[in-house]
């Protein structure tokens, strides 16, 4: 079975405060699909309303989906807010990524933007509520370098791993966290969620470290779960 590589192209340069994004993806039964995006989501300044982004997914039986859009950088006083559902039928298998950068480091705007937030919900076609997650970032508001939060690194990498009705290995878990404890410049791990997915976290000094250490997690839950490697993208 082979793999339908898509680029999500926006014909703007970023996302603007006020502008609304809704995303519907569809994957029929047995199918298997990559989404990606050829370059960073900038989201701009806006000293009004926030940005929005609605991604719906839904997962037919047998289906693979595969998110792993590039990296979102907020500039200053950017505010943004994303909403992701999926629902996937029986035996359907999703990977996603998220990066998320601290601002433009170049022009020292660091955790300048104002408001950052990102939800995800996934769902068994049942209804069961595999994975649910909020994540708010508000740097005028929060100390994001302090214990629990930021702790000095400055990029936010996240993966998930479900297939509906399995439970993946503890073995794999284990893997992954030796992957992630012994690299320079990273703090992250891999955790085994209620229902039997795969959820992994790391912070890292810079995106580079990040980006890697997330493709190499990609490319071991692809071979584990789908039993071929990752690919490496050429942009």
């Amino acid at each position: 079975v082979g793999t339908a590589y898509i680029y999500l192209v926006s014909p703007c340069g970023g996302v603007v405060g006020g502008d609304v994004y809704s995303i519907t993806v569809v994957v029929e039964p047995e199918a298997r699909v990559c989404l990606t995006t050829p370059s960073a989501t900038k989201l701009y300044a806006t000293l009004g309303m926030s940005a929005r982004q609605q991604l719906e997914i839904t997962l037919h039986a047998g289906a693979v989906l595969e998110y792993l859009p590039e990296q979102i950088i907020p500039f200053a006083q950017a505010a943004f807010q994303q909403h992701m559902t999926m629902r996937l039928g029986p035996g359907a298998c999703v990977l996603a990524m998220e990066i998320v950068a601290p601002g433009r480091l170049a022009r020292g705007e660091a955790f300048a933007y104002s408001d950052y937030e990102s939800s995800v919900c996934i769902e068994a076609a049942s209804g069961q509520v595999l994975l649910r997650e909020r994540t708010r970032l508000r740097p005028g508001g929060q100390r994001l370098d302090g214990p629990g939060l930021f702790e000095g690194y400055d990029y936010l990498g996240t993966f998930y791993a479900l297939v509906e009705g399995r439970a993946l290995s503890t073995d794999l878990v284990e893997h992954l966290h030796m992957l992630l404890a012994c690299r320079t410049g990273l703090l992250g791990s891999a955790t085994l969620l209620a229902h039997g997915g795969i959820a992994v976290r790391v912070l890292g000094t810079d995106h580079m470290t990040v980006s890697q250490a997330l493709h190499e997690v990609w490319d071991i839950l692809r071979r584990a779960l789908l039993g071929y490697p990752a690919v490496v993208w050429r942009k």
